[in-house]
């Protein structure tokens, strides 16, 4: 065994030997027909460059995962995959040829041309994340990797779009959606990225003799206004509801403001009223939608500028400049009652970055609220049944998500789920399989017989590719073998920045197709930020990756240090510092393997033999003790066996309930404390050699998950030909025995104060000495030999090391100079004194402790309390040492 693990020279092997031996594939582990199905789904990677930080937490915690599972004796799958992420890529090839000098790439190379470009980049992504990802350690089944843009996808996503189109349930309609001028192309609503900036709320009228007052931030809207709203019950406005008015506002035409009742109109929030936009709010849209008669005039149009309809004034002039216009003229007639400054939040492309426009055009929408055809239920409904009540009622069809805090967050958006803008203006993406003819629209894969047809020029949205990723993965909509055994996949992660984008429409379209929820349980991890809180990204220059390293620490270190201090939901931190202790921990486990297995030198440098669990055969073990019952144990042997019972018991209970970090720092505690610190120090004077031979094992399966590589290699050093990833998981062998531990944990208190003894007085640890009192066999010669002293019956001793197991005496005049610490302490506990009396001066003053802030009164008070009690450590310190 090398004398110090080098990531370098064994992660690329180990994993090729992983992936020679076909365990990755389900089908091909041993007596896999006898396992029961476990599967996971990936969550694909953007193919727009290459994997960061965030990518490395959920590659290590799904691996994690999958790991456990195998080894808990499941047929576990874990398919990979990357998102062909229509706008986001699309977005990053225009920018990179933008930047190279092409002012605009969709002119000059056409759809044929910019497609295929953008198919190069993707395509050089991709293979660079399948890299990362392997480097990552995934044990994913790469014979299953899919694409959200190959064929097998591409099917399903169209056998998707003719089903719903089918039930009525996408449809192409006339309704405000969020447009990115910039982008040139529609945006959800949970693809915004709020952002809050300074703005001024307006408050006026549209005329001197209009009866009431609203209040905007977009002035320039109200050229297109065709009412006002109030709530149904505001005593103020009641006269008018129904009422209608012509304003002459300076747009094309005079507009005609009606004034309608809307029980959604808070009375209390600015004047009580609210001036309707139909064309520019999603809102106002759907009052529109409920009042038809009040009409719809579009005053903004896809390139951000005015419409003609806004007035000859303002055709052809940007928002901004318009409202400027609009706010000077309201001025001038005197029409302008107030402006405020206030703080506003504003929607922004999360791929163009530009403040949306909420516009009225022709799109294709996802009925939500609509009855599906035979099933009595909207997609509303089974969406929210999902995470309640489970699918259709039944609790076995139910979504557990953890932390369970997001259940209620998703529970609440649904509830005010609108219709699903499923059309984007880009090129590169799923086109949408619907053709034209004059006023003739057909459904098809391909182009119809006849002439002049033509494919509708939108791209679906990326998440319609994505909802159906559980099952397309799977080979639907074929009824495959993986679908019967592997669906719905038993559990899923992701960031809760998607739990709306992704979460949220795998259930919709997992119900509608299959009839049945996607997965069990949802676990959802937090951001990985950087060490100042903010999150990693090439603008603020603080990207980290992931290559990098694991070129400098081993992918082990990496995995680790990322999974370690995380909580289900909460960010999280990350540190270089966290990689060095990680990798610590590694080298850790390597040294004690070394000097477990150098200890049985002899035994493995002379044995060969053909078994496929170890080098020793069964009769060679039993000679050597190996796997032998011990007739006898000592105290240190029964204590690592009741450790070793609890850590196994508390990791197994921990991944069960995904708790990663906690079960990380356990086994991190045990191998570094109970195994290296106390029971091998103990060992080399109190030998087992085949008890610690199975701990190592039991740490090594414990560990694998989280570290697979060196825990793999380690294996191998132990001779074991088959591999440690698919070796059974811990079984309980051993019992915990409190009083054991108990029993134990005074023989360490004993030798943990003998430790603080020496330090404290600077005594070498080459140096014995003795201690007078009572301890007997093992414990005796425990603490003798870990505490360097020497027990004797009687003698004198000016100093208690004691417990309520032992009580030693120790003679400090023999170790220290007594005349000199005295002094020493003198000193301290005079300061001591002087400074309690000035604050206890302080709080018997009776006008302070009245006018003094309270938090400054309890301060002093905790001063106090802090110095009495170094005061008396100081004291009996003193009295230990005297003579």
């Amino acid at each position: 065994m090398d004398k110090a693990y080098n990531p370098k020279n064994h992660e690329d092997e180990i994993y090729k030997q992983w992936e020679d031996s076909d365990y990755f594939n389900p089908d091909k582990l041993p007596d896999a027909d006898k396992r029961e199905p476990y599967s996971i789904m990936m969550p694909p990677p953007n193919v727009t460059g290459v994997l960061h930080l965030g990518h490395a937490l959920e590659n290590s915690i799904m691996d994690i995962e999958v790991r456990y599972q195998r080894m808990r004796g499941k047929r576990a799958l874990l398919i990979p995959g990357t998102d062909h992420a229509a706008v986001a890529t699309q977005a990053r090839v225009e920018k990179n040829l933008q930047a190279a000098g092409m002012v605009n790439p969709r002119a000059v190379l056409g759809r044929d041309g910019l497609v295929e470009k953008i198919r190069e980049y993707a395509e050089e992504s991709k293979s660079t994340i399948l890299n990362q990802i392997r480097k990552m350690g995934t044990s994913a089944d790469w014979s299953r990797l899919a694409y959200t843009f190959d064929e097998t996808r591409s099917r399903a996503v169209n056998e998707l779009f003719r089903r719903m189109y089918d039930d009525g349930l996408i449809y192409r309609g006339y309704r405000v959606v969020n447009w990115s001028v910039k982008g040139q192309s529609t945006c959800s609503d949970d693809e915004l990225v709020s952002v809050e900036r300074p703005a001024k709320l307006y408050t006026f009228k549209y005329a001197a003799d209009f009866p009431i007052t609203i209040s905007s931030t977009r002035p320039e809207t109200k050229l297109g206004d065709t009412a006002v709203a109030v709530h149904p019950q505001d005593s103020r406005y009641l006269e008018y509801i129904g009422q209608k008015f012509t304003v002459d506002v300076g747009a094309a035409q005079p507009l005609t403001i009606t004034i309608i009742a809307d029980a959604g109109v808070d009375p209390e929030f600015g004047t009580g009223a609210l001036g309707v936009t139909p064309a520019h709010s999603a809102i106002d849209f759907e009052m529109y939608q409920k009042n038809l008669e009040i009409g719809i005039i579009p005053v903004i149009g896809k390139d951000g500028r005015m419409l003609e309809t806004a007035g000859t004034a303002y055709a052809d002039l940007t928002v901004e400049e318009a409202r400027e216009k609009f706010v000077a003229w309201l001025r001038a007639e005197g029409l302008m009652i107030g402006e405020e400054e206030i703080t506003q939040n504003v929607g922004t492309s999360d791929r163009f970055g530009d403040v949306v426009e909420a516009l009225p055009m022709e799109q294709w929408f996802v009925a939500v609220n609509k009855e599906i055809p035979g099933r009595g239920k909207t997609l509303k409904q089974f969406m929210t049944e999902a995470v309640t009540t489970g699918h259709n009622g039944d609790p076995k069809q139910k979504v557990t998500i953890t932390p369970d805090r997001f259940a209620d967050i998703y529970a609440h958006w649904i509830e005010n789920l609108r219709d699903w803008c499923i059309s984007r203006q880009i090129w590169w993406g799923h086109r949408i399989p619907v053709w034209y003819r004059g006023k003739e629209m057909f459904y098809s894969e391909t182009m119809p017989e006849g002439e002049g047809w033509e494919q509708d020029p939108d791209t679906l949205d990326t998440w319609f590719s994505s909802a159906a990723w559980t099952f397309s993965t799977l080979g639907w909509p074929e009824k495959t073998k993986d679908l019967a055994d592997f669906h719905p996949s038993n559990w899923m992660q992701m960031g809760h920045e998607i739990l709306f984008f992704w979460m949220a429409r795998m259930i919709l379209m997992t119900t509608y197709a299959l009839d049945t929820i996607p997965f069990r349980d949802v676990y959802i991890h937090g951001i990985l930020r950087d060490k100042n809180g903010q999150k990693f990204s090439k603008s603020l220059g603080n990207g980290i990756d992931p290559l990098d390293v694991i070129a400098q620490y081993g992918t082990d270190a990496l995995r680790l240090s990322v999974i370690k201090g995380i909580a289900p939901g909460n960010d999280a931190r990350f540190y270089e510092e966290k990689v060095a202790d990680a990798r610590n921990f590694v080298n850790k486990l390597w040294n004690v393997a070394r000097f477990v297995l150098t200890s049985q030198q002899d035994d493995l440098t002379h044995l060969s033999g053909n078994s496929t669990a170890s080098i020793f055969s069964q009769s060679e073990m039993s000679e050597r003790g190996i796997g032998a019952k011990e007739s006898s144990y000592s105290i240190a042997d029964q204590w690592i066996q009741s450790r070793a019972a609890w850590i196994v018991q508390e990791v197994t209970q921990d991944l069960e309930k995904y708790q990663f970090s906690q079960a990380a720092e356990k086994i991190y505690a045990f191998l570094w404390h109970d195994f290296a610190d106390w029971y091998i120090e103990i060992t080399k004077f109190l030998p087992n050699q085949p008890l610690t031979r199975k701990i190592l094992e039991t740490i090594l399966k414990l560990a694998h998950p989280f570290i697979p590589f060196v825990t793999e290699q380690i294996w191998r050093e132990m001779g074991y030909t088959e591999l440690l990833m698919v070796a059974d998981w811990p079984q309980q062998q051993w019992k915990h025995d409190e009083t054991i531990e108990q029993q134990f944990s005074a023989i360490q208190d004993m030798v943990i104060q003998i430790r603080n003894l020496r330090a404290q007085y600077n005594i070498s640890y080459q140096k014995t000495f003795p201690m007078i009192g009572a301890a007997e066999g093992e414990a005796a010669m425990i603490i003798q030999r870990l505490g360097r002293v020497e027990i004797q019956p009687q003698g004198e001793g000016t100093m208690h090391i004691m417990n309520a197991q032992y009580n030693f005496i120790v003679n400090m005049a023999e170790l220290i100079d007594v005349e000199k610490e005295q002094q020493r302490l003198g000193t301290e506990i005079a300061d001591l004194e002087k400074y309690i009396a000035s604050i206890e001066k302080k709080l018997d003053n009776e006008q302070f402790v009245a006018n003094a802030p309270a938090a400054v009164v309890e301060q002093e008070r905790e001063k106090l309390a802090q110095a009495q009690q170094k005061l008396s450590a100081k004291q009996d310190e003193l009295r230990n040492i005297q003579v």
